[in-house]
């Protein structure tokens, strides 16, 4: 069964800075959604950029294998052949369209492919990982054309031991969309309850995620605080009240803005996926420092994926 992939972006530069980032497999470990989630990865690239056969090729422990190899372009469009080899063998056409607006470049990124028959209630699942891996492709693409560089860091730190505790928090489900807008104004109402009116700290700031629906792009959150203080705060009832079992996690730091938070998370995702390990409790991230006192390229933040 056919399925195609669509994302879209618009990025303060002209075409040709953009199109040069995109036709040229040597800049693409500057923007890639994949091989940021492995930086070690083995890749190899050859042949001319522009020409028929140029190619980037990668075998990661992590990410797995592929070839992808330019073969056509005309003034506002780049055309490939995808493959996949491991985990699993796949093929895709690939395009890259270009529309000049105004100063600015509108780039689409597009995917044909499809599944066999038997897979289709995967489909639309496929369809939304894959869009959310062009949507942060397109989203670093964006920075690096912009700001020469995607001003994040992220690191696999490995198997921890985590220290639990008890929580209040709001939970919530909303569509993946409107998470930032959901989960920026749950946290002005803890700093404004806990902080301003209730006079106290907490000594962990976190985001608990009891469920994410790939099929439907929706999830359930909790934005949380730690409660050993709280004891004589007055919430009102939209609060619930949890705990964060001690464990072993693997923990991904990611430093920089919210907005690439995704890469941590793809990055930790993708690591489980590829070592077999079992989750054990639910994900969460927590953050080290506050962007109402910190630049956004100086957030801290961790990504806690308890296992079994």
């Amino acid at each position: 069964m056919k399925f195609d992939v669509n994302k879209s972006t618009t990025i303060d530069a002209p075409i040709s800075k953009v199109r040069a980032l995109v036709e040229d497999f040597n800049h693409w470990s500057s923007w890639s959604p994949w091989t940021i989630v492995e930086p070690d990865c083995s890749v190899s690239v050859v042949g001319n950029p522009k020409e028929a056969g140029h190619s980037m090729s990668w075998d990661g422990e992590i990410i797995g294998s592929g070839k992808n190899t330019f073969q056509s372009a005309d003034a506002h469009q780049l055309n490939y052949d995808l493959e996949f080899f491991k985990p699993w063998k796949s093929k895709a056409k690939v395009r890259f369209l270009f529309e000049e607006v105004g100063n600015q470049t509108k780039v689409t990124w597009v995917m044909n492919s499809s599944m066999p028959f038997f897979m289709f209630f995967m489909i639309k699942m496929m369809k939304n990982w894959i869009g959310m891996d062009y949507d942060r492709g397109l989203r670093m693409l964006k920075e690096v054309s912009e700001q020469g560089r995607v001003n994040c860091e992220t690191i696999n730190n490995g198997m921890v031991d985590y220290k639990g505790f008890s929580y209040v928090g709001i939970k919530r489900t909303v569509a993946v969309a409107d998470m930032p807008a959901a989960m920026k104004k749950d946290f002005e109402k803890l700093v404004n309850d806990i902080v301003v009116n209730g006079q106290k700290g907490a000594k962990h700031w976190l985001c608990i995620y009891p469920e994410f629906d790939m099929k439907n792009m929706s999830a359930t959150y909790i934005a949380a605080v730690s409660d050993e203080d709280l004891a004589n705060v007055d919430l009102d009832s939209e609060y619930v009240k949890g705990r964060i079992d001690d464990s072993k996690a693997l923990e991904i730091k990611h430093n920089g803005p919210y907005d690439f938070l995704g890469n941590a998370w793809s990055m930790g995702m993708m690591y489980m996926r590829a070592k077999k390990h079992k989750a054990n409790g639910f994900p969460f991230e927590q953050y080290w420092n506050s962007p109402m006192e910190e630049k956004p390229e100086n957030l801290k933040t961790s990504i806690y994926l308890p296992l079994k």
